[in-house]
């Protein structure tokens, strides 16, 4: 009986045995298969991405081939342009970018590539967009300002040989600008200059002195003509009125006489004479006249420093 039960317990636990093993044979072959279908699904898509990319070159290098070939069958109007026959200003009428279409003139623009001469070249002008940034006067051309100018000659007439403007006793100048481009103001065209002689203003000699006096570096003594130049406010007209109103200024406050004024004359007057009466004696006087002094019976020429100098008398027989 203990034998028979002996032998029992040893098949069962044989049998236990082999089913452990067989469990963890087919865990293994689980995990081996799973790691074999991410293996094949990692291998698939890194190929299926580098067809892709393989397909994008391709593409890539096909295109600039397909665009010069378009280029060569379809070239630039400025290529097709007659430079002989064209009319220019007709082509290129006003002011307006840079348009390599129409400008029969190819350059390069821009910057070479990390900066290293002769490892490329600068962009062409087809589709630059730095020479869009560059004013350009393709529509100043000698033959469209000639046109102009045939344009405008009805509309001007001549000028008056006849006319001198020294007879005109006041003169307002100002400056008109005309423009090509959307501005029309321009800082300059504010600016007013007002000129009149002194001979054509009712003057004595207090007065005119006086005005000169004020008028400081605006007078011009060789012509004798006095000229204001108005700058500060922000419109002509207002300037025009500033100009007027200086001019009136000075005229009325040149003829004004203050109790001060003929104290100062009176000593401009005291101040002449003693000026007159230094150059007098200075003219008397020797330029650089030489102080000479004794001393133990040796002669010595003194300096305007007090430094002395031994004089030595040459005598010839």
């Amino acid at each position: 009986m203990a034998a028979a039960t002996g032998s029992l317990w040893s098949r069962i636990s044989l049998c236990s045995r082999a089913n452990s093993a067989l469990n963890s044979h087919q865990n293994t072959t689980a995990f081996n298969r799973s790691l074999y279908r991410q293996y094949v699904s990692s291998v698939t898509q890194s190929a299926a991405f580098l067809m892709k990319q393989q397909g994008k070159r391709r593409k890539y290098n096909e295109k600039p081939e397909k665009v010069q070939h378009w280029r060569a069958k379809n070239p630039y109007g400025a290529v097709r342009l007659k430079i002989d026959t064209i009319d220019w200003p007709s082509v290129f009428t006003g002011a307006q970018s840079y348009n390599p279409a129409t400008i029969p003139i190819f350059f390069r623009m821009g910057r070479m590539k990390q900066n290293k001469p002769g490892f490329r070249l600068p962009r062409k002008a087809q589709g630059n967009l730095e020479l869009m940034k560059v004013p350009n006067f393709f529509h100043l051309t000698p033959p469209a300002i000639e046109r102009h100018c045939e344009a405008l000659k009805p509309l001007c007439s001549e000028w008056p040989h006849t006319l001198d403007l020294s007879s005109v006793p006041l003169r307002v100048t100002t400056k008109n600008y005309l423009f090509a481009g959307p501005s029309l103001y321009h800082p300059g065209s504010r600016i007013v200059k007002l000129q009149v002689y002194l001979k054509d203003l009712v003057l004595d000699d207090h007065s005119r002195k006086k005005l000169i006096e004020l008028a400081e570096d605006r007078y011009d003594p060789e012509t004798e003509e006095l000229t204001i130049v108005t700058d500060r406010c922000p419109t002509r007209k207002q300037n025009r009125d500033y100009a007027m109103y200086l001019l009136t200024v000075l005229y009325h406050e040149s003829w004004k006489t203050e109790p001060w004024e003929t104290e100062a004359s009176n000593e401009e007057e005291e101040s002449d004479d003693e000026d007159d009466e230094i150059l007098e004696t200075k003219k008397k006087r020797r330029k650089n006249p030489k102080r000479l002094k004794l001393v133990d019976g040796v002669l010595y020429r003194v300096n305007q420093y007090g430094k002395y100098f031994k004089l030595f008398i040459n005598e010839k027989f």
